[in-house]
């Protein structure tokens, strides 16, 4: 009985460590080429998913977090918390980042902060 116990342990830990194993490599694919769709993490860098305005503030969460105007999110001031997104400002650079839409940094940009 305890040969049987035993055996059926190491059996279900060999399949487990089976199933850890990384995806095969192809051997026929040169070195340092990508996969034809594959995915990177291509997180962008602000997501703004809710506006919040009320009589007494305004907040926005930006990448999951609470913010407020003049706060800073991974290096840019927020300038504007308006109804339909926000406009941040980072080294003399603002950009407007929509409600649902999400920004590398690279959108919407206008240069200097004076609506220029």
């Amino acid at each position: 009985m305890f040969r049987t116990a035993l055996l059926a342990t190491l059996l279900c830990m060999a399949v487990g460590a089976v199933a850890e194993e990384p995806a095969v490599r192809d051997p026929m694919r040169p070195f340092g080429a990508t996969v034809p769709g594959a995915t990177t993490d291509a997180r962008p860098r602000f997501a703004l998913t809710a506006v919040l305005i009320s009589s007494a503030r305004r907040v926005a969460i930006i990448n999951g977090k609470p913010y407020q105007q003049g706060a800073v999110v991974d290096g840019a001031e927020i300038v504007a918390i308006e109804a339909n997104g926000v406009r941040l400002r980072e080294n003399g650079v603002e950009r407007n980042v929509s409600l649902g839409r999400s920004t590398s940094g690279r959108h919407s940009v206008t240069q200097g902060g004076n609506g220029s």
